[in-house]
């Protein structure tokens, strides 16, 4: 398969603002793949050569690939870096240099290209920088402009075509599953691997019936299950039938622990392999973690070193770093609260009820000082439940999370549902709650803003239709620091149009695929007839929208866009809102 029909591909997911079409695209681009290619060509969609879980990173910075263009089309360095401040897009500057030398016929294959990639990302050692600008130039003095411009995308991390995952599974379900509507079972699978590559592979190998046997394996993070919100304890027993299981919700970072071979890999909640990152909490595992295959999940709190007393998160992202690790894991221990077992002596665990992984929990974990189980508690009643939480609260915690006792109440990989419920601090009245909100936009400041952005435009996600809605600019709470890095944070996902996953209202000076999450705070969600959060839910023309908006100084590095607030979510918060006000107003009255 030539290269070449990647990169047309590509330009036409570039091009396109509707999703419908980047999967129609898709579905032709996948259907034209010989099936043995297939999972090269899923990753390279997602601008990868690896799931993201294996660490494999092509590693190749915008300056030492500019040198290769340069290179590559017998141009001076110095002029590749004034196209590139004027561009803005090394790939855009490549795809112009090599038009400059006169057209050509490809003949680079995909194989080819993966082949150079995966070369460039095992480079390592004495001469490694100077292998991988060659082998990149080498690429492109064999390349077309069109596939030099997603070439040095590709290798720089910037390909950029609004293409979520989402899309790539309706893609793979239109052409070998018999349509969208049987995405089902392609979710799943992808959601206990987290490598879409794989599960293709095993589609056009086995068909629907081998994507539906695939189980959870040590080695491939699973994705995390996730809660619904709500801020009541009457409200959450009535949700889970007057019976729940109510657990420590702690004020660290979710990890998930895997046990193969003799080693401890830690993945965040994104998937990103952070066990170099905790030396200590791998070492406790090592040592408290009967079963030799297992999967468990844990939250990594940081721990004051004189009193054992539990300390905040904003300490915990000090372990965070590449360099200095053992000084700060000294400065800074941590303990280890385990909450659930996905896989154990059993096997695949994330198909059994959630008493049935307690138990099996209990039995794979010998537990010390710094290494417990979560605490937790089954309660039936709202009195257990508000002495429960107030407990949680008084012990450090940020509150409790709720799970559903029920014989259904399996591990729903990569979903948010109503068997878990998170019952926060926050969330006992609307004027507090916060909300993890997704960068779509952004707005030119003025006065002491000027240089910089004034406003942001945020999102939250609906997962029902893999699309980003708006929901309110946030102005304040940005220190001058903040003000000042905006624009470098930012630029990787900036593009010059609305991303197709994005649905707004509101045209901002700036468009961003959505990648960068934030916490928000407002005062109270309203009708709104320019943000498109429930749009024409409650009243035809009109979304929600957050009324005083203030980011709250936390970026949610550890969530992927995906994971954000959901607009369902918020439909609930601005429910329960109401019906509040309407309470106080009857007693009133």
């Amino acid at each position: 398969m030539q290269y070449t029909r990647l990169a047309q591909a590509y330009q036409r997911l570039e091009e396109t603002s509707a999703r419908l079409k980047l999967i129609e695209v898709l579905a032709e681009l996948f259907g034209e793949t010989p099936k043995p290619l297939l999972r090269k060509v899923v990753y390279l969609c997602q601008g990868k050569i690896a799931p993201d879980f294996a660490g494999v990173e092509i590693g190749l910075a915008e300056k030492l690939a500019a040198r290769s263009v340069a290179e590559a089309a017998g141009a001076a360095e110095d002029r590749v870096q004034s196209l590139l401040r004027r561009r803005g897009d090394l790939g855009t500057v490549a795809e112009e240099l090599l038009a400059e030398r006169g057209t050509r016929r490809s003949h680079l294959t995909v194989q080819e290209v993966f082949d150079h990639l995966e070369a460039i990302a095992q480079a390592s050692g004495k001469g490694a920088q100077t292998q991988k600008i060659s082998s990149l130039a080498d690429l492109l003095r064999r390349a077309t402009p069109l596939e030099a411009r997603y070439l040095v995308r590709t290798v720089t991390g910037k390909l950029r075509l609004g293409v979520g995952d989402a899309s790539i599974l309706d893609a793979l379900a239109e052409v070998y599953a018999g349509g969208r509507a049987n995405r089902a079972p392609l979710e799943r699978a992808y959601n206990i691997c987290s490598d879409l590559g794989l599960v293709a592979e095993t589609l056009v190998r086995g068909g629907v019936a081998a994507v539906e046997g695939m189980e959870v394996r040590p080695g491939h993070p699973v994705r995390p299950m996730l809660a619904q919100r709500l801020a009541t304890s009457e409200e959450i027993l009535a949700k889970l039938g007057g019976v729940c299981a109510a657990e420590y919700k702690y004020d660290g970072e979710r990890v998930q622990a895997h046990r193969l071979d003799g080693k401890v890999v830690l993945f965040s909640r994104r998937l990103e392999n952070i066990t170099e990152q905790f030396p200590d909490a791998v070492e406790l595992l090592q040592h408290g973690l009967r079963p030799k295959r297992a999967i468990l999940e844990a939250e990594i709190v940081a721990v004051d070193p004189e009193s054992g007393e539990l300390r905040p998160f904003q300490e915990l992202m000090q372990r965070r770093r590449k360099y200095g690790i053992e000084e700060a894991a000294r400065r800074i221990p941590v303990g280890l609260f385990c909450f659930d077992l996905l896989y154990g002596e059993g096997g695949d665990l994330t198909r059994r009820p959630y008493l049935d992984r307690r138990r099996a929990l209990e039995r794979a974990v010998r537990t010390g000082d710094r290494l417990q189980l979560a605490t937790w508690k089954l309660v039936r009643s709202v009195e257990e439940l508000d002495a429960f939480f107030e407990q949680a609260v008084a012990d450090g915690c940020e509150g409790v999370l709720c799970k559903s006792v029920a014989e259904d109440a399996v591990y729903q990989a990569g979903a948010r549902g109503w068997l878990w419920i998170k019952h926060k601090r926050e969330y006992r009245t609307e004027l507090q709650d916060t909300l993890d909100l997704v960068v779509v936009g952004a707005f030119y400041g003025r006065g002491r803003r000027s240089g910089t952005y004034g406003a942001l435009l945020v999102a939250a996600y609906d997962p029902s239709e893999d699309t980003f809605r708006t929901f309110c600019k946030v102005g304040s709470g940005f220190s001058d620091e903040d003000l000042a890095h905006l624009p470098h944070r930012l630029r990787p996902y900036q593009v010059d149009h609305r991303p197709p996953r994005v649905d707004s209202k509101l045209e901002p000076d700036v468009w961003f695929h959505p990648a960068v999450v934030l916490e928000v705070v407002g005062a109270e969600i309203t009708l709104s007839p320019t943000h498109t959060v429930a749009w024409g839910r409650l009243k035809e023309g009109a979304g929600l929208a957050l009324r005083f908006p203030r980011f709250t100084g936390r970026y949610r590095d550890d969530k992927r866009p995906e994971d954000a607030t959901t607009v369902e979510e918020i439909w609930e918060l601005y429910q329960r809102a109401r019906h509040r006000a309407v309470r106080v107003g009857e007693r009133e009255g």
